[in-house]
This record gives C-alpha cells, sequence and structure tokens, in this order.
C-alpha cells in the first residue's frame, strides 16, 4: 500500500481528494523566500524528485503541468497550504502517512484539525 493510499480519501469532509492526500504523503521540500533569496513574500520553491515549482500563494498559481493545463489546484498549491498551516489536515488523516518533511523549512507550522472543532499544531 502507498502512503497515498494510507490516507483516506473517501472518507473525510469537504473537497479532500487524490491531489490532497499526494500534497501530504509524497516526498516534497517547500521553501519560502528565507532560504530561496530569489522568491517574493508568498512565494514558494516546491521541490519534488521530478521537478521544482514555484508556488504563488496569493495569486494561486504554480508552474506545473498540473495547474497549467488543467487549470486545477494542483498537489503542489496543497502543499505549501498545508506546510504553512494556511488550511488544516483532517483530523481522520493518518499521521503515519504524512511525510516528514512537511513544513520542514518553514516558519509557519502545519496545523492538524481535533475532535473538537479547533485545530493544533502539528507534532513530527
Amino acid at each position: 500500500m502507498s502512503k497515498a493510499d494510507a490516507v483516506d480519501a473517501t472518507t473525510g469532509p469537504g473537497t479532500f481528494d487524490q491531489r490532497a492526500a499526494k500534497a501530504l504523503t509524497e516526498s516534497m521540500t517547500v521553501l519560502d523566500e528565507r532560504l530561496e533569496q530569489d522568491l517574493r513574500d508568498e512565494e514558494f520553491l516546491v521541490v519534488t524528485p521530478t521537478g521544482t515549482y514555484t508556488v504563488d500563494a496569493i495569486a494561486e498559481t504554480c508552474d506545473c503541468p498540473d495547474a497549467l493545463h488543467r487549470g486545477a489546484r494542483c498537489k503542489h498549491q496543497r502543499r505549501v497550504d498545508y506546510a504553512r498551516g494556511a488550511v488544516p489536515i483532517p483530523g481522520w488523516v493518518d499521521r503515519s502517512a504524512i511525510d516528514e518533511q512537511l513544513g520542514q523549512h518553514l516558519a509557519a507550522s502545519p496545523r492538524i484539525a481535533t475532535a473538537d472543532g479547533r485545530t493544533e499544531v502539528l507534532e513530527a
């Protein structure tokens, strides 16, 4: 079973789909302007085993083929949202399936939903 399969995308609320599962489970490193000097505020580099992509959180864009050709919110954009805590991770997600690098190089921390409806910082 792949890590993406370990995140049950069928029983959760909202728009959690396969791209969201991949955003949490696949190996990706998110870098911001503190580590990559060519980036502007709210612009991020997402480094993956197959390529490096630029995500602009304000313009809500990514230069990956999925975002460019399908017009969909891609896994790189979702990874940035989860990594910086802008979107909380659903509480029902299997924490052991989440990529260890999530939020590792950012000042902000990933957040996870709690049973009482609040969010808390995701402990690595």
